[in-house]
């Protein structure tokens, strides 16, 4: 197990896979929990505060957005709340930094920047294949369509460009960033530490959407467990920002383009879901064997320092 440095500021150590950097001599399991109830605190308490900015917003502009039922969800709120979630970047960062004493940067990836190579190469090949996976399911899944105010798309269309990919990202720094490590962190050994980052990043991922439909929570498990394995192997996030972003943003522009009503669209209540998400899911499958494959004689990505592997700073995402 890695020696870790308790000095605030530290970088990552040297030569170790992206979950192992917060790993210690010792597994300080009290010290995750607190690192997961922070990130958990800030996912609800900055979409509590957003929402009602956005509430507050929809008032000047003419909408009631209240009333008996409290706070409803409009395009406004709804751009508000991606803008909650994006801000678990900077939270995940600051957590980090507080509870290990290591730099937020390192998040990013074992380079400790986010490497648009990577990223690059993860748009190129990963964004056309789930556009693809995207309108089958709204082929086997239609949803109801309803009447948009210009306003109303022109709103979700600046919200999907600006902000959600910073929602997307916003969600993979928490969970496979800062909880992928901090659950990794308590594992004896790299294979032991993989495996519980994995499930606990995994279960709380699927936990924070809030579903009782077996079929989607079977798919945020999937998201969750395929997500983790890929930023191990490819040593970052870039790769699963790419993926979480497509999904968010191509949705939404393409429930726009059908007129959809994108709150029925996300309801999570038992019975929603059938087997159509079994698709996604196979191709997530698919995608993280690939790369799996890709970075077989390298191994997964490490952190600067690992003489007998110099090039697992710039590993083949995809």
């Amino acid at each position: 197990m890695t020696k870790k440095s308790n000095k605030p500021g530290a970088e990552a150590p040297a030569g170790v896979a992206y979950h192992m950097v917060l790993a210690g001599e010792k597994p300080r399991v009290w010290r995750g929990i607190l690192a997961i109830v922070l990130l958990t605190g800030g996912l609800v308490g900055f979409g509590a505060v957003f929402a009602q900015i956005g509430g507050q917003i929809d008032l000047l502009l003419g909408r009631d957005n209240g009333g008996a039922e409290g706070l409803q969800l409009t395009p406004v709120t709804l751009a508000s709340t991606f803008v909650s979630t994006a801000l678990l970047i900077p939270w995940s960062m600051l957590i980090q930094r507080w509870l290990y004493g290591v730099k937020g940067h390192t998040l990013h990836s074992v380079a400790g920047v986010f490497r648009p190579a990577v990223l690059g190469r993860a748009a190129l090949v990963l964004v056309p294949v789930w556009a693809v996976n995207l309108v089958v399911l709204s082929l086997l899944e239609p949803s109801a369509a309803i009447e948009w105010s210009v306003a109303d798309v022109l709103i979700m269309f600046l919200a999907t460009i600006l902000v959600v990919p910073l929602q997307s990202a916003g969600e993979e720094y928490g969970y496979r960033g800062l909880i992928f490590r901090v659950a990794a962190s308590w594992g004896r050994g790299p294979r032991s530490a993989l495996i519980i980052g994995v499930v606990v990043s995994a279960v709380l991922f699927a936990t924070i959407h809030l579903s009782t439909d077996f079929w989607l929570n079977l798919q945020f498990l999937a998201v969750g467990i395929t997500f983790a394995l890929i930023t191990w192997r490819t040593g970052g996030l870039e790769t699963t920002v790419v993926l979480h972003a497509a999904n968010n943003g191509l949705g939404l522009m393409l429930g726009l383009a059908l007129h959809a009503d994108l709150f029925e669209a996300g309801d999570r209540s038992s019975g929603v879901g059938s087997a159509a998400f079994l698709i996604p899911v196979v191709l997530l499958t698919i995608i993280t064997a690939v790369i799996w494959r890709r970075t077989r004689q390298a191994g997964p990505a490490l952190t600067p320092g690992d003489v007998e592997k110099p090039e697992a700073l710039a590993p083949s995402a995809v």
